[in-house]
């Protein structure tokens, strides 16, 4: 006999879920050499963008006209992909040499715009609106999250140190527990998925005659 828990229950768990990743967010960034810059960009890409998506959902905002053009851009997976590259890695790298800080504030402008887009394709939920399928998420998920961790492995290697370990720690957390997410929806969806009962679609009509 199949259990179920109770939905307050699962919302429970789901809030103790980020309360924690929070913390290890923060830890993260905080051990490592540019805390400020690190924690600023994890919380935007990390923290902010997916909670505004799963905000957006709850409270039906996609029915707004001026967030449509996100969901329609939630089922363009390579272009999403490219921004993400684009808006949250290379941009950081881009727009540090603008003089004076303008160019990191211009980089956290494009991280929140790129991560939420990053973030639609797996997470946004739209009644009027087919969501990808669960294969075609972790497709992009896989990829995404490979060219997230090559990205900063061969930068620590260009450059001999590694001042964004705390990001890229942050974001694997992040992506990790994104993973969770998406093999538990998948795994309740096909739980709920009805199974053939049609005569004719399980025993073939023919034999029936012929018997």
């Amino acid at each position: 006999m199949k259990t179920h828990f109770p939905l307050r229950s699962r919302k429970l768990v789901w809030i103790i879920g980020f309360a924690s990743f929070l913390i290890v967010l923060f830890t993260l960034n905080l051990i490592s050499d540019t805390p400020s810059v690190n924690l600023a960009r994890s919380f935007i890409a990390f923290g902010a963008s997916p909670l505004f998506i799963l905000y957006a959902n709850q409270n039906h905002l996609w029915f707004r006209k001026s967030f449509r053009w996100l969901v329609s851009s939630s089922h363009l997976l390579l272009s999403s992909a490219f921004i993400f590259f684009f808006g949250v890695l290379v941009s950081f790298e881009a727009f540090s040499i603008i003089p004076g800080g303008y160019g990191f504030f211009l980089h956290l402008f494009l991280l929140a715009v790129s991560s939420v887009i990053y973030w639609a394709p797996l997470l946004l939920s739209c009644p009027f609106h087919k969501s990808n399928s669960f294969m075609s998420r972790f497709a992009y998920f896989t990829l995404t999250t490979l060219v997230f961790f090559i990205y900063h492995e061969v930068a620590f290697y260009y450059y001999g140190s590694r001042p964004s370990a705390g990001f890229m720690n942050a974001g694997l957390a992040a992506m990790l527990i994104t993973l969770f997410y998406i093999i538990t929806q998948w795994a309740n969806v096909e739980s709920h998925t009805d199974r053939p009962t049609v005569k004719g679609y399980v025993h073939s009509l023919t034999e029936e005659k012929n018997s």
